[in-house]
């Protein structure tokens, strides 16, 4: 096993890991990664898809390295079959020899949250057991917006991201502000057009008092003049609406600093649509002379 450093994680009892491969070398360079970032992991472990979906029916796995090929049913097949029992793993790892065709197609009908390549990188498998639990960890949010329908729509979307979340909302800016200043809130969503006080004077106001929230501004018209104006106030994203589940996603790894899935940055890259701006992403604007 390499000398790894061992990231900081989350306080738990420790994830349950699902971990598939007919190769058993490689079955046992996955355990031991897992341990060594996890100790506290109960790991259950079957070289056969039957074993998959038997595995995850018993013992609901909060994570797990399912290999495309296994013995009898294919992995992703014991997965479907789960799914279709209700039965889902909320972190799924689909490990590869090799990049396959529609590999981004049939991760997504999976519910996938990543893809490794063989031969496999432990710092990485590392990094996929920190975001996990960082995801399972409830993540304080304030929603912002006029519109009782808006908001409706936007915390549907928040519920099929892959992170947890305690949500806070309110349909006045100065109501916004004074949660704010009072909250502890790690993210903030805010309606551009925000009655009371829209959302680019709220971050305004916002912004001397250095607070730890990454705020996130929703518009639904081009978010890029107001990306503009918005990166002089703190301002981290902006959403054009209506925006994704993987848009939610991609803001809150960038946030919170988490490595981003290799099936993330697939499904946000060009030409790919992605509804998030990032602010730090916006060429630097011309000093005046």
């Amino acid at each position: 096993m390499p000398d790894l450093t061992r990231p900081s994680l989350p306080a738990s009892n420790g994830a349950t890991v699902l971990i598939a491969d007919s190769n058993a070398g490689r079955r046992r360079t996955l355990i031991e990664t897992v341990l060594h970032f996890d100790p506290a992991a109960k790991v259950l472990e079957t070289e056969s898809g039957q074993g998959v979906l038997d595995l995850i029916l018993a013992h609901r796995p909060t994570i797990g390295f399912v290999a495309l090929q296994l013995e009898g049913m294919s992995g992703p097949e014991a997965v479907a079959l789960a799914r279709k029992r209700g039965m889902t793993i909320p972190c799924l790892v689909l490990v590869a020899g090799r990049v396959f065709p529609q590999w981004q197609e049939l991760a997504q009908s999976l519910g996938a949250y990543e893809v490794l390549k063989i031969p496999l990188d432990p710092e990485h498998i590392g990094s996929l057991l920190v975001a996990n639990a960082r995801r399972m960890t409830s993540t304080s949010i304030l929603l912002a917006s006029s519109s009782e329908v808006g908001r409706g729509m936007v915390a549907r979307v928040l519920g099929r991201s892959g992170f947890s979340f305690a949500i806070d909302e309110t349909d006045c800016g100065r109501h916004a502000l004074k949660l704010l200043r009072m909250g502890a809130y790690e993210a903030a969503f805010i309606d551009v057009r925000l009655d009371g006080l829209d959302g680019l004077e709220l971050a305004c106001q916002a912004q001397p008092l250095d607070l730890p929230t990454r705020l996130t501004l929703m518009t639904g018209g081009d978010p890029e003049p107001i990306a503009h104006a918005a990166r002089y106030f703190g301002v981290d994203f902006v959403l054009r609406m209506p925006f994704y589940a993987r848009d939610i996603d991609l803001a809150l790894h960038h946030a919170l600093a988490l490595r981003r899935p290799y099936l993330l940055n697939a499904l946000t890259a060009l030409p790919a649509p992605t509804a998030l701006l990032r602010i730090a992403d916006l060429p630097q604007a011309r000093r005046s002379a």
